[in-house]
């Protein structure tokens, strides 16, 4: 039995791992090249000159939005930064947060008549959750904060949330003065002893690089999955199509790395390759809009919001943070109340002065930048979540294999009022935090690729999905796609920590009967 997976990021190599483990024979074919994880050297130019080692991956194309009628200031689509093309796929580069869906995610049509359902519910994927949080070293409260709306669970982290830092205690007295719960952020930051690949975290503050591999990515896995004598990975060789006859894929055609074409043969296909690439490999595979007619629409992320202002009292005298890394976030409006208008998130988000840059810049003396840095300044980071519409959409305008997006998107109608609304608040919060009310910078919209969904998504039929409960391609018998292209919706949440569930959930119930 010939498994075929295309991508090689968290869901492909979750589902290839399992399927070593029940004796089959897999091949994993990646895009991108190979980069070196958890280098001495590279952390350390990293570090002195702010270029990621896997820069070179990254996409550089900004907004992908075509559409005609669009408003660039809030209906734009970026793509730069927001994706990897490489061994490991994106999550080389996330931060390593790992929230839950709310219980009432997966049933948001049923609650605001908005959207569909998810195939299942919040408590036949939470055991796939308390799993996922295993396999990628995240550390947690374990003693919920009262009245924080967090997701029930049935298993405790492996590792309790650390303290919160000094430098955190403006906005914390703030939320409380302003009646806002808030919790630590479940993060991918392994502890120290216990079960887990990589090392203890060491607060080093450079998680999208991590010299330890505290923060997981799925490198530390290959390893033992190249070990293997049924494994093999194929790299940069983008897979062209998925080769079907009639309902049955036989496998892949993708190009080598010399610009040829290669044939791959399969018992069964298992596209992992994102919410982007993967409607647009199946729609080069023959799928079409008379056969999947969802394919590629229902697209929706969640935008960002940032404010950062000067704290006109420090914490203390010494401005120096003693962990560089969020430390807390509100779920306070991540509720049943404020789904039908959209929920939001938000966080409390250090950013280190980057005084090269700044350097760099014309007209800046070297007094402006002594004094900035060492001015206590608070950033918050807020996310709200949008709702799928049909006409958000991929357009299929590339040649297969092509990185580049092409797409139509446009906010709904109640996206402007939200948008104030979520603004308003975080003023409210650096306000009683102490901040210089007219220094404060705010954003406007900051709408990226990182956690788009939607594309693939879950249905109960070609008419409404693209996928079945158990990711099964509509109209196949062996074709399936495992992405967070599958969630009908996503909240206002880092989707990492679902599409592992999801993986783990795939692994469980779908992969055995492969061999039927």
């Amino acid at each position: 039995m010939r498994l075929c997976i295309v991508g090689s990021g968290i869901a492909a190599t979750v589902t290839a791992r399992a399927a070593l483990e029940r004796g089959y024979e897999v091949v994993m074919v990646e895009a991108g090249p190979r980069t070196r994880m958890r280098d001495g050297r590279r952390w350390l130019d990293f570090v002195t000159t702010g270029v990621r080692p896997y820069n070179a991956c990254e996409d550089t194309q900004g907004d992908a939005n075509t559409r005609p009628q669009g408003v660039s200031e809030r209906d734009h689509y970026l793509i730069k930064g927001s994706r990897l093309m490489a061994v490991g796929g994106s999550t080389l580069h996330w931060s390593g947060w790992t929230p839950r869906l709310q219980p009432e995610d997966f049933e948001l049509h049923s609650r605001t008549g908005k959207g569909i359902d998810w195939p299942f519910g919040y408590a036949q994927l939470e055991p796939y959750y308390c799993q996922a949080e295993s396999l990628l070293n995240v550390t947690g409260p374990n003693t919920p904060a009262p009245s924080h709306p967090t997701p029930w669970r049935s298993a405790p982290y492996k590792w309790d949330s650390p303290p919160y830092p000094v430098e955190a205690e403006p906005v914390r007295h703030a939320l409380t003065s302003l009646g806002i719960s808030y919790d630590h952020i479940p993060m991918s930051r392994r502890g120290p002893g216990g079960e887990g690949v990589g090392g203890p975290c060491m607060t080093f503050g450079t998680c999208r690089y991590c010299p330890m591999g505290a923060r997981f990515d799925p490198t530390l896995l290959h390893a033992e999955l190249e070990a293997h004598p049924g494994f093999k990975l194929i790299d940069n060789s983008p897979v062209l199509s998925v080769d079907m006859v009639g309902d049955v894929a036989q496998g892949v055609t993708y190009r080598t790395p010399e610009g040829g074409r290669a044939t791959l043969k399969a018992d069964a296909v298992l596209v992992a390759a994102g919410a982007l690439e993967t409607p647009k490999l199946l729609w080069h595979s023959g799928f079409d809009e008379k056969r999947l007619p969802t394919l590629g629409r229902y697209l929706l992320t969640h935008p960002m919001l940032k404010v950062e202002g000067k704290l006109l009292k420090a914490p203390r005298e010494f401005n120096g943070r003693e962990v560089p890394m969020p430390a807390l976030f509100s779920r306070h409006f991540d509720t049943p109340e404020q789904q039908a208008a959209g929920k939001m998130l938000f966080s409390e988000y250090p950013e280190e002065p980057d005084t090269q840059a700044w350097v760099r810049k014309e007209n800046l003396a070297p007094g402006y930048i002594g004094s900035f840095a060492r001015e206590s300044r608070l950033n918050l980071h807020g996310f709200i979540e949008e709702f799928p519409q049909a006409e958000n959409r991929l357009r299929f305008t590339g040649a297969p294999g092509e990185r580049k997006v092409d797409l139509h998107y446009a906010v709904d109608a109640g996206f402007q009022a939200r948008w104030q609304w979520m603004t308003d608040t975080l003023m409210k919060v650096m306000r009683a935090a102490g901040c210089d009310e007219p220094g404060v910078w705010i954003s406007g919209v900051i709408r990226r690729a990182d956690h788009s969904v939607g594309t693939v998504r879950f249905g109960k039929g070609p008419e409404s999905g693209v996928v079945d409960g158990q990711h099964r391609v509509f109209g196949t018998k062996n074709l399936f796609a495992l992405t967070n292209g599958n969630f009908p919706n996503n909240g206002a949440i880092n989707p990492t920590l679902t599409l592992t569930a999801l993986s783990l959930r795939w692994s469980h119930q779908v992969l055995p009967g492969l061999k039927k």
